[in-house]
């Protein structure tokens, strides 16, 4: 029997935004690995001032008890926790006894924006600096 390492591997993604300081979980969220987020939203929330928390657990498999009881205590603070797999809702539901929001499909986080971003202004650059020339005939 083969074990899934892939699913019981934790990970988490912090988002720092205007308006709100997101977790991106992924994997199991064992009882020591929900101390780690525990403390580092110790850690971040001394900087997050008024914004909200939210809690994206779409990729998230499983979850402790000691996980559940996190979850559960930053709900009843107040955290946001969505979820876009029917998985990762199933667990919440289990959790807050509520509902729990989907996300919106495309584009949650903007991670990635900024070297979009920079990646098209490089290619502009050379396309202005290096211009082809193209010939053409006349029928």
């Amino acid at each position: 029997m083969e074990l899934d390492t892939t699913r019981s591997y934790f990970r988490y993604y912090m988002h720092d935004g205007a308006t709100a300081f997101s977790f991106e979980l992924a994997g199991r969220l064992s009882d020591d690995a929900a101390r780690q987020l525990q403390e580092a939203w110790r850690t971040a929330s001394s900087v997050v001032g008024e914004r909200s928390l939210i809690v994206d657990l779409s990729y998230v498999n499983a979850i402790d008890q000691f996980g559940q009881d996190l979850l559960r205590d930053w709900h009843n603070q107040g955290a946001q926790l969505v979820a876009n797999s029917r998985e990762a809702k199933a667990l919440l539901q289990e959790i807050t006894g509520q509902s729990v929001p989907m996300l919106p499909a495309p584009g949650r986080h903007s991670t990635w924006l900024p070297f979009r971003i920079a990646a098209c202004a490089a290619i502009a650059f050379v396309v202005l600096l290096f211009p082809g020339t193209i010939n053409a005939s006349s029928l």
